[in-house]
């Protein structure tokens, strides 16, 4: 086998081929002993090299990670000292604490005072500010629980409850909590002016009333005894009347609820001697209140239903001449009227039905013409 021998220019080949020629073969080579077989095995200068090149990416590849994981070991130092870890419970411009962040949202918030609210007031509520979160830093000693936000918001907190508006005409006068209280409340007024045993046909208010859910300030709802007070409380007011048959200044004093020298003084120009006709208007002052009452009350009652009497001529007979033959009878109806009151006042009457329930017999008498 023949060996490549390296020099610094030159490759020279020894073998005993060659000193049998007596002679040097020189080879123009790169670093390398090239066996005859045509093999290639590295020098020791190369293989240092390659050794040197290796250990040296290994050693970049080493501090790289070393500088990552310090980077990373202070972004977290950083991340922990200085991050937002907290948060800062807001109600309107008010912070009322700082709590640990956590998936909890201000919406979170919002519902479970809600929730509390509407099961002590026992109908839902609309909280007036508005609540929110503002991401913080906080060291714990600042950190409170969620508790005790939540509990600081609710006796913080201002709002609206859904209730029952009582508008007259148009025009909200009061609120009640409930619609149920509403209508009781309603349905108490008018019934104080219902006689025990009477036969009410129709019942209700003068005025347009009506009950409208709405959020309104809770501090004024009021209760059903207060809104009656209210309701039915008048105010002073001045009125036609138009004088009926049968009036007198008492009739119609007691009819308004009102005494005759209140009627007096509402007319200077009459005393208690004074005639009334059927038709005369005069003045009434009484009082109105927000609501008055309309009663429809039917009365049924039975009538004499007169006889008729009926005339038959006689030319023989003298005009002196009168007899009866017929013997008449009177006849009996049912008769049913309707009695309209405000508050409890008559206000008009009206027949709604007459029924004859026995029918008259007419008389029959004979004059004479001659």
């Amino acid at each position: 086998m023949s060996i490549l021998i390296k020099t610094k220019g030159e490759l020279y080949m020894s073998s005993s081929q060659g000193r049998q020629n007596g002679k040097k073969t020189i080879y123009s080579s790169k670093t390398e002993v090239k066996d005859t077989a045509g093999g290639y095995s590295l020098g020791r200068d190369k293989r240092n090299e390659l050794r040197f090149n290796r250990r040296k990416k290994q050693s970049k590849q080493l501090k790289i990670a070393a500088l990552s994981a310090l980077v990373f070991i202070v972004a977290m130092s950083m991340l922990i000292a200085f991050g937002k870890n907290a948060v800062n419970v807001y109600l309107g411009d008010e912070c009322v604490g700082m709590i640990k962040k956590t998936n909890v949202t201000a919406e979170d918030f919002k519902n479970s005072v809600n929730a509390q609210l509407t099961g002590e007031m026992g109908s839902n509520v609309q909280i007036n500010e508005e609540i929110k979160f503002v991401s913080v830093h906080g060291k714990k000693k600042q950190i409170v629980t969620s508790e005790y936000a939540l509990a600081q918001i609710k006796k913080m907190v201002t709002y609206k409850i859904e209730a029952a508006v009582i508008t007259v005409d148009g025009a909200e006068i009061l609120a009640l909590k409930t619609q149920t209280e509403a209508k009781e409340m309603l349905d108490g007024i008018i019934a104080e002016y219902i006689p025990e045993g009477s036969n009410i046909v129709e019942k209700g208010f003068v005025e347009k009333v009506e009950t409208i859910a709405k959020f309104v300030d809770s501090k004024t709802i009021v209760s059903k005894e207060e809104a009656i007070a209210k309701l039915t409380a008048g105010t002073s007011a001045t009125k036609d009347y138009s004088v009926t048959s049968n009036d007198t200044l008492f009739r119609i004093a007691t009819k308004n609820g009102i005494t005759i020298e209140d009627v007096l003084a509402a007319n200077p120009s009459m005393t208690v001697n004074t005639v009334l006709s059927v038709g005369e208007k005069i003045n009434l002052k009484v009082m109105v209140p927000f609501l008055s009452v309309k009663t429809a009350e039917n009365t049924v009652f039975t009538e004499k239903q007169e006889k008729e009497i009926e005339y038959q001529q006689d030319n023989t007979k003298p005009v002196s001449y009168k007899k009866v033959i017929q013997q008449g009878k009177d006849g009996q109806k049912e008769v049913t009227t309707q009695i309209i009151r405000i508050n409890g006042f008559e206000s008009e009457q009206k027949t709604v039905s007459e029924t004859t329930t026995v029918e008259p017999v007419s008389e029959i008498i004979v004059v004479g013409t001659k």
